[in-house]
């Protein structure tokens, strides 16, 4: 006869509480120094005008704002798309580079958030000048666009890079899902897809900077167009481009799936290519210990960002969590304050397109922002808002999350075993064991090591043992695994049959696991409840509800293949 343990999903309460107040976040912080250091608009900072330059920016400060709703923001942002978009709509600053693209997302939000219907028509137009534009926006011979209308050695003609893919993409799809626009959605997945089929690689679960059609930059390989190496910045935009359109792209397109396993592969290769001191990822990603090669904050903040979005949306395992949260405390120590008070965000590369090798790569040194004098350069600032946005909100502490815990006799032992998305977030474990499911004493405190944690208790002497796990958090605060509830062994198959308040409850044990057909007739023989049942374990517990005016005898009937239980039970 086979043992008997049975597992009961008893509900718990976790405690949570306030860690901290939304100004106290880098998420704010950054967010509000972007506003006090460059007035009236955050041009001021680029002069780069109707560009990705300025909107990487405003794009982070607009997921602040999503979860920290300040009207600020909300001005800051509409004031620069205001002076580029006129009441009716027209777009000033829009040319044949994919860079000048990526402000209409900026568009859509404003039309979330105001209404205008110039935001909508600004949003239509800068779709319709690369999808329908005349003249045509440039694409190679076999549909991809073009980065940028440029030519010669160092142009962008027939160039495809994974940069392009984030500055017009995601865009694509949000106005798509909006406005019921099956050609934007179209669009953005076969670009994506198509540079993708070029540059990225399943085997190393990398992707490559860049594509030329035509085979001739001096980057480029002569036989297949493809960069040389796997540069941080990039990858990380195309990562955040996918992770972006999933968010609007409908689970019923014929290629969501593909777009979804790009994510999830390159998910991988995030992971195996983590610094494993420090949680960075560097410059070129997969050539960490190679002379020259620094840890690079925009790629690193851009892979937290779309790692953590992926976890809590379910499209990646919530394992992945643990990279995230490793790779935002490494960010973290990037963070410095700069002169006036306010947040700065260190060590990462400038503005940068396609290098010829390696070498070049690594040559380009890395920058802080912001900078007492020169150039000052975005990407920083863009990437960490993006990260902070996702890995501080929301502001309650969140209680650890349980993936599964389950318990197994094995001889005179009990083997309980767990697993948490991201054992980090604990300072310890603590077993805990009780003989009538409420009150519960420690017995073992175990130190997290991993997200899977186990351990062997010794069978007290009681026909059932309960079971939980306290976590307690690195705040302090205490979270509670479900309760298990482990019994002793039986040689006996059983029906329990219970009334309460016109309730039937009933218990089958040390039955086999598979389905069964329950029927419950009154005295004269009428049948009042026939109901298929399945179970997976060696315990079958159902509870139905009798009739208001149901009295007197009953009789309970559970058939299986093997078994066949007979109960009657007397109600009043």
């Amino acid at each position: 006869m086979k043992k008997l343990f049975t597992l009961l999903l008893y509900s718990t309460i976790s405690f949570i509480s306030f860690s901290q107040t939304a100004s106290s976040t880098w998420s704010v912080k950054f967010a509000n120094a972007m506003i006090s250091r460059y007035q009236p608009t955050i041009n001021a900072m680029t002069s780069k005008g109707w560009e990705y330059s300025n909107s990487i920016i405003l794009h982070g400060m607009e997921k602040i704002y999503e979860q920290n709703p300040d009207v600020n923001y909300l001005n800051y942002i509409q004031a620069y798309i205001d002076t580029y978009v006129n009441g009716s709509g027209t777009v000033t600053g829009l040319g044949q580079s994919l860079d000048k693209i990526h402000p209409g997302i900026l568009c859509l939000f404003l039309y979330e958030k105001t209404g205008l219907l110039k935001y909508k028509t600004a949003a239509t137009n800068i779709r319709n000048y690369l999808i329908t534009g005349a003249p045509a926006y440039p694409k190679t011979a076999n549909g991809g666009y073009w980065h940028k209308n440029t030519t010669g050695a160092t142009g962008y003609d027939n160039v495809m890079m994974l940069d392009g893919i984030y500055m017009a993409h995601p865009f694509l799809v949000k106005y798509g899902q909006m406005f019921s626009d099956n050609i934007a959605i179209d669009t953005a997945v076969n670009q994506t897809l198509m540079l993708d089929s070029y540059l990225h690689n399943y085997t190393t679960h990398l992707i490559k900077h860049a594509w030329d059609y035509a085979k001739v930059k001096s980057w480029a390989s002569p036989t297949t167009g493809i960069s040389s190496e796997v540069w941080s910045r990039a990858m990380g935009w195309y990562v955040m481009a996918v992770v972006d359109m999933l968010k609007y792209l409908p689970p019923t397109h014929p290629k969501y799936n593909l777009v979804k396993n790009i994510l999830t592969d390159l998910a991988i290769g995030i992971q195996n290519t983590q610094d494993p001191t420090t949680g960075l990822w560097y410059q070129v990603v997969d050539k960490g210990g190679s002379a020259g090669n620094y840890l690079e904050t925009s790629g690193s903040a851009m892979f937290v960002y779309a790692l953590k979005t992926a976890a809590d949306k379910g499209w990646i395992n919530p394992s992945y969590l643990t990279v995230a949260q490793k790779g935002w405390t490494g960010l973290k120590t990037k963070i410095s304050i700069y002169t006036d008070g306010m947040p700065a965000i260190n060590d990462f590369a400038p503005a940068m397109s396609v290098q010829n090798n390696y070498s070049a790569y690594v040559g380009i040194v890395s920058v802080d922002a912001p900078t007492a004098s020169g150039t000052q350069h975005p990407h920083g600032f863009a990437a960490i808002m993006m990260a902070a946005s996702v890995m501080e909100f929301p502001l309650v502490t969140l209680p650890i999350k349980f993936i599964n815990f389950t318990g197994s006799k094995e001889g005179s032992n009990v083997l309980l075993k767990w697993q948490v998305a991201d054992y980090t977030e604990a300072s310890k474990f603590i077993v805990e064991r009780s003989q009538n499911g409420i009150d519960f004493t420690a017995v073992e405190q175990i130190k997290p090591q991993s997200n899977s944690s186990q351990f062997s208790d010794i069978v007290p002497e009681s026909s059932t043992i309960y079971y939980r796990i306290k976590a307690v958090l690195l705040s302090n605060e205490i979270d509670y695994s479900k309760i298990i509830r482990i019994d002793k062994e039986s040689n006996s198959q059983t029906l329990i049959v219970s009334s309460n308040n016109g309730m039937l409850n009933i218990i089958a044990r040390g039955i086999e696991a598979g389905s069964y057909r329950l029927t419950v007739s009154n005295s004269a023989g009428q049948t009042l409840l026939g109901k298929s049942l399945y179970t997976n374990s060696e315990r079958l517990e159902e509870t139905v509800a009798l009739p208001a005016s149901a009295k007197g005898i009953f009789y309970i009937q559970l058939k299986g293949t093997k078994i066949l239980f007979n109960r009657s039970i007397i109600t009043r």
